[in-house]
């Protein structure tokens, strides 16, 4: 069937939200856009049936159609969105992507934990597994949290036992984003099916992008929880801690509850043998493949979210291949430049004063996002659950930022960079001055209140002084040169003015775009049913 010239976004929009276009006659840009939509309809045991929606105290639940008796006209509206939000089969290479970046970081994260112990290392042992355990119980919180009041508000329809089991065992082993992950391609294959008619096919469509929108958002509170600290505790250990001078342990004092796990570190390290490296020359393997897998994570995390956040609102256009690639190399380089330039700050100060200066960061953080208000959590902005997220969104902004409102962004993105600029060039040239003071001049003692000797490792004193504050300048410079790629040439909207008026730029009624993941529209059993109107087969 030719679906003929593609639908302009606000008549698709009015049709798919056409109770919300009638309240709310502006603009669609400047509009509150839809909210996200949660939910698990579909599992053999349990029949599909149609919930009422009923308000939220935590998460908003607008009004939203069915389209099992949509008129012909509409047909092609449905095509359309299908055309554009639909299931492709590339998307399973996106998934399974998604799920070995977070296996690989956790399990690269993991033998480091045993490696060190091992090495008789029992401080960065324990370190290292904290920063792996604390942040995937939190996770696991919000996303069984999710799961719960999804069925308070009746979003949700009743389960089996078999399904709750299922979800808690695999929440158990910290697997949260993978089991959205996998509903979401379920609900991505289901939609391909050619029997489904229009309306269902639209319905399944709509759960793959909220279920992968999820997903995404749990992915990037655990990665900048664990994988940036993970990443920045290496580098930590990587710069100032040199060989052990104690006995390696021939067995550890604990070992893992999964034996495969203690056998594979042990077939590891007869490799490594076999290949000539010392086990301090192990160790440093282990720790650059923790810190790329973290790094890995956290970029491809930042980037799965912009790309999830857009596919999930009707009324936004999506990210192309060359916008997430930008985007990628964006957001790489800019964690890059602000990690190497904590680690090479937490080198030189007192632990108290990087604890310190971080906080600061971070009550500065949550303080704005209280201020200029989320609605990811209920409907209603600076509410308790709301103030809870802002404090682990508050994490995100310590190592790089994330736009949660709607409108003009480049003066907020020009603060933000400033001056995450500005520490990361006081901490190089902290570096630059104080990290070979024990080899040339000691600290006085006025310095040594704020600044500590450095015990820099043996092979970091091989590399010029000069090469890491470079990194951490040309990382910076290099990502703002690539947001400003992004920004001119490939953003969705292309219609990006690089001069606007100072009024919008100072807007204070910007809409937030990170939103409450509301309800699912009722799925309406009619749309099962055989039908003379077009089916899935005309999509496919």
């Amino acid at each position: 069937m030719d679906v003929g010239n593609p639908c302009e976004p606000q008549e698709l929009y009015n049709y798919l939200y056409p109770q919300s276009a009638q309240k709310h006659a502006i603009p669609l840009e400047e509009k509150d856009s839809p909210a996200a939509w949660v939910g698990d309809f579909v599992d053999a045991a349990v029949p599909l049936r149609q919930v009422e929606p009923t308000p939220s105290v935590f998460r908003s639940t607008p009004e939203t159609p069915t389209h099992a008796d949509a008129p012909d006209e509409n047909q092609e509206a449905l095509l359309e969105f299908l055309k554009v939000h639909g299931f492709r089969p590339y998307q399973l290479i996106l998934f399974l992507f998604s799920i070995i970046t977070y296996v690989s970081d956790i399990c690269s994260d993991a033998y480091l934990v045993y490696a060190y112990h091992r090495q008789g290392d029992y401080y960065w042992s324990y370190m290292t597994l904290a920063l792996l355990i604390i942040p995937a119980m939190v996770m696991t919180a919000f996303s069984l949290a999710w799961y719960v009041l999804d069925r308070k508000v009746n979003v949700d329809p009743p389960r089996t036992c078999r399904v709750w089991t299922l979800r808690l065992f695999f929440h158990g082993l910290q697997l949260a984003p993978i089991v959205r992950l996998a509903d979401a391609v379920y609900y991505g294959l289901a939609s391909r099916r050619a029997e489904l008619s229009l309306a269902m096919a639209v319905q399944y469509t709509q759960l793959m992008l909220y279920e992968d929108a999820d997903s995404a958002m749990l992915r990037m509170i655990e990665c900048f929880m664990e994988a940036a600290p993970q990443l920045l505790l290496q580098l930590y250990i990587i710069i100032t801690q040199g060989t052990p001078e104690h006995k390696v342990q021939r067995e550890p004092s604990f070992r893992f509850c999964c034996c495969s796990f203690v056998h594979l570190s042990h077939t590891l390290d007869n490799i490594s043998k076999e290949l000539g490296f010392s086990k301090n020359t192990s160790r440093l393997v282990a720790q650059i493949v923790s810190c790329f897998t973290s790094w890995l994570s956290l970029s491809w995390s930042l980037t799965h979210y912009q790309t999830a956040l857009r596919r999930s609102r009707v009324e936004k256009a999506n990210l192309t291949w060359l916008g997430s690639v930008l985007f990628f190399l964006w957001k790489s380089l800019m964690l890059a430049s602000r990690i190497l330039a904590l680690a090479l700050f937490a080198a030189i100060v007192q632990g108290m004063w990087f604890g310190l200066g971080l906080g600061l960061h971070w009550l500065l953080s949550v303080g704005w996002l209280v201020t200029r208000g989320t609605t990811f959590c209920s409907p209603n902005p600076r509410t308790f659950a709301e103030f809870l997220f802002d404090m682990v969104l508050g994490a995100v902004y310590c190592f790089d930022v994330v736009n949660v409102r709607e409108g003009h962004s480049r003066l907020w993105y020009l603060t933000c960079y400033t001056t995450i600029g500005l520490e990361n060039l006081l901490a190089t040239f902290l570096w630059l001055v104080f990290s070979s003071a024990e080899v040339t001049v000691p600290l006085s003692p006025q310095h040594k209140w704020m600044l500590r000797s450095p015990n820099l490792s043996s092979w970091i004193r091989t590399v010029p002084q000069w090469v890491l504050p470079v990194c951490v300048i040309g990382s910076f410079v290099l990502g703002v040169w690539m947001m400003l790629t992004y920004y001119v040439f490939a953003h969705p909207s292309k219609n990006i003015k690089m001069c606007v008026p100072c009024d919008l730029l100072f807007d204070c009624n910007a809409v937030p775009t990170i939103h409450s993941v509301a309800s699912v529209p009722p799925m309406d059993t009619k749309a099962c049913e055989p039908t003379e109107t077009p089916s899935n087969a005309d999509y496919l």
